[in-house]
């Protein structure tokens, strides 16, 4: 009796303290898609919202290795989207220090393709990648897409907000400020219409940030400034990006927080000559950075002309794009084309963004005309 405890006691240790084998970061059985800094191998740091890492696993579970740098505070941290051939199976809510999240798999005999997926914004955190343990169990390399978008944009394209379904006054107030667990990138409509192409998404997305000056008024971390920059928080100090990320396509939604303070009382109108300026020069390094990417520049979505009233920003914001799509054309002579989104409708995402219903309407709008421009 006393040899049957002894076996059980060392079959029960065995199985708790066996030892996992842990797969580093710097290994190049991990797809690192969009904006990373790699300057450390062991530890990729990225911020964006839509950066992802992809791999295939063959086993029961596998865990992950992620952690936060941040000010702390439930609005300074970072949220993943655990995608299992192609299917969100879990949210991981992530913590400063380094934990190993564990991914449970049922299709154990097969490899399955797992995709951890940045869901919030560069705002909220700066995510670290620490690579995978597993106990039983093997890892390959994902196949790379053969098509990549980028998407450049703002607080719509961040999927800001977009967790909640909120009725306009009287009934409701989606004035409700920013909550990090209530953004999620992956049901934006940039990052929607990426997966129904096929193709890899990347972004540079900064909510309430425009072109030449931001929804606050303030003129630091436009997107024209942050563009060239891994991360865009730390516009004077952060380490620039070295656009390994060739893009067949970049869809460029920006100008709408430019026109975000005409909504004061009295309004601080916007300046047609500045805008249409700032927007040229940042299309010269646009192009100068991704020579072969077809451009489309895209409005609409959330201004309108009809508030605040006889301001017109929707027919402005339209005519100023249009301006600059016809001057790079004569620059460049090389075509670049524009998309107009329907205005949202009602209910809205917190402070008024589109909901995740909402931003698969501007998916359907815009894929189709995608697919025919670039005959995918």
């Amino acid at each position: 009796m006393n040899n049957f405890f002894t076996i059980l006691f060392l079959l029960v240790c065995s199985s708790v303290f066996a030892k996992l084998i842990k797969v580093n970061p710097d290994t190049s059985l991990f797809r690192y898609v969009g904006r990373f800094d790699l300057s450390n191998p062991s530890k990729p740091q990225f911020a964006h919202s839509g950066n992802q890492i992809e791999f295939q696993f063959k086993g029961s579970e596998i865990l992950v290795g992620l952690s936060d740098i941040s000010s702390g505070g439930p609005e300074n941290k970072n949220y993943f989207n655990v995608i299992v051939n192609g299917k969100v199976v879990d949210v991981i809510a992530c913590d400063q220090g380094l934990k190993y999240y564990p991914i449970k798999l049922s299709q154990i005999d097969s490899f399955n393709t797992i995709e951890i997926f940045k869901r919030t914004e560069a705002s909220c955190a700066i995510a670290v990648f620490h690579g995978v343990k597993y106990e039983i169990g093997e890892i390959k390399k994902t196949i790379s897409k053969q098509r990549k978008i980028e998407w450049i944009g703002d607080s719509f394209m961040a999927g800001y907000g977009n967790m909640l379904s909120i009725a306009p006054p009287p009934n409701d107030n989606p004035s409700t400020g920013f909550h990090a667990e209530n953004e999620n990138g992956y049901e934006a409509f940039g990052a929607i219409t990426s997966r129904r192409l096929k193709a890899d998404y990347s972004s540079v997305v900064v909510s309430g940030h425009g072109v030449y000056r931001n929804f606050d008024l303030s003129e630091e971390g436009t997107l024209p400034k942050v563009y060239s920059l891994i991360f865009p928080e730390e516009v004077y100090t952060g380490k620039p990006y070295n656009f390994i990320f060739q893009p067949d396509l970049i869809v460029i939604k920006i100008g709408t927080n430019d026109f975000g303070a005409e909504m004061q009382k009295p309004p601080a109108m916007a300046d047609s000559t500045r805008f249409v300026e700032t927007y040229l020069v940042f299309l010269d390094e646009v192009i100068l950075k991704n020579p072969n990417s077809k451009i489309v520049l895209a409005v609409g979505g959330g201004l309108t002309d009809y508030f605040p009233k006889g301001l017109k920003r929707l027919s402005r914001f339209r005519a100023w794009v249009r301006r600059v799509q016809r001057e790079v054309e004569l620059k460049y002579n090389t075509e670049i084309d524009f998309f107009e989104f329907k205005p949202m409708q009602p209910p809205y995402g917190e402070d008024w963004h589109p909901t995740i219903k909402a931003q698969q309407k501007f998916a359907d709008e815009i894929t189709p005309y995608l697919k025919q421009l670039m005959n995918w």
